[in-house]
């Protein structure tokens, strides 16, 4: 089984580097955005441009970042795709289950009382969505609370 783990950076990442265990376990890769401060990963590692939502060119930098996220997707063919968000990640989800790929979201861990943004977009189309408050069963019913990753 080939897995990708998508994930923006900071805590999102951080949030992933938590269940590194299964690198050890499947053949992983992971999908990122670029940053100084990341950390080694120790797999494969695709980098996509960070985007901000707000800023005047979204639509084209989205476009690239959708176009980006097909190319890793049809280069490495994984069989699922584990996301804990955010932006750069969500094409990757989308293309994933388009393709007939399993998606798992986990929703982020400072998300106690309400959704985040990319846990909305992919709460419909998620094969697995994972909270890590009880609370969020509310906003995601047919979530699975697991408790936090950390």
């Amino acid at each position: 089984m080939k897995i990708c783990l998508a994930a923006s950076s900071g805590g999102h990442i951080e949030e992933m580097l938590c269940i590194r265990e299964l690198t050890e376990r499947y053949e992983c890769f992971y999908l990122t955005e670029e940053n100084d401060y990341l950390p080694d990963l120790g797999v494969k590692t695709y980098f996509v441009k960070q985007i901000n939502r707000y800023e005047k060119f979204f639509p084209i930098h989205f476009l690239k970042l959708i176009l980006r996220s097909f190319r890793i997707l049809w280069k490495e063919k994984p069989d699922c795709v584990i996301c804990t968000g955010a932006l750069a990640a969500v094409p990757m989800c989308y293309l994933a289950r388009l393709f007939g790929k399993k998606v798992i979201f986990i929703e982020s861990f400072a998300r106690v009382e309400g959704p985040s943004l990319s846990g909305k977009l992919c709460y419909p189309i998620a094969n697995l969505f994972l909270i890590q408050w009880e609370d969020l069963k509310k906003i995601y019913p047919k979530a699975v609370y697991v408790g936090t990753v950390y």
